[in-house]
């Protein structure tokens, strides 16, 4: 779906300084084309967190399930990881203050466009095994590749030009002047954030049941403002 809009605003001659003529017959006004384009890649978070007195004992136990998520990962071509982070902080007794341990949190991010494997994956390593404890998912979010994003953008650029091109022809009509030249033009995209699926649905989907929860990326809407001046001539 795509829409447009249009603003026109004249230039005020009082932001021209006194002793230069402020060049007469001059417009403003921005076109914008909007597009909604489907969500090719998929961003999940999990995490791992564990309390103990030892914090070198915290830290490998937080190391050791890292470690077993990334060697599952290795088993999925299409899966890319975004790394790896790792925190830890006191724990203080709620009655006396003092510090009674330590928590640590370990996160693995990950990426792909096979939404089927990334699901798949997900599920598994939210499961225990003998390398270490299962990963709890944080969250899922959906966004456009950078490469469905410059196609879609530069197919925008596109539409936004001609319909700068055609209000200017609207405005030129509408004021009665013979013609018209492009004094300046400035071209900005943008487009939504990426949606975040809530991670207790997505956790209690995948957890219950034997099939993968599917993974549906939804859409992003891109937009590109093309604005600038033109001059009519009288």
């Amino acid at each position: 779906m795509r829409h447009f809009l249009v603003a026109v605003s004249l230039v005020a001659g009082s932001a021209w300084a006194a002793d230069v003529a402020p060049p007469s017959n001059v417009v403003n006004f921005e076109a914008q084309a909007t597009r909604e384009v489907a969500n090719d890649l998929a961003l999940a978070t999990l995490f791992v967190e564990f309390s103990d007195a030892d914090p070198a004992r915290l830290a490998e136990k937080v190391n050791l399930a890292l470690a077993g998520a990334i060697k599952q990962l290795k088993q999925y071509p299409t899966v890319q990881s975004g790394g790896t982070s790792f925190a830890t902080y006191p724990l203080y007794a709620q009655k006396s203050n003092k510090q009674e341990g330590w928590r640590s949190r370990g996160e693995l991010r990950l990426s792909s466009k096979d939404f089927a494997a990334l699901s798949k994956l997900v599920g598994e390593l939210q499961k225990s095994s003998g390398s270490g404890a299962g990963l709890q998912l944080a969250e899922v979010r959906y966004a456009v590749s950078d490469e469905m994003r410059s196609k879609a953008e530069e197919s925008l650029i596109e539409e936004g030009i001609a319909l700068f091109k055609r209000r200017a022809g609207v405005i030129q009509k509408s004021m009665a002047a013979n013609g018209w030249k492009m004094m300046n033009m400035n071209v900005n995209t943008s487009g939504s954030r990426p949606e975040m699926r809530p991670m207790m649905m997505m956790k209690a989907a995948m957890m219950d049941s034997a099939v993968p929860a599917p993974i549906e990326g939804g859409e992003s809407r891109l937009q590109v403002n093309v604005s600038g001046s033109i001059q009519l001539a009288n």
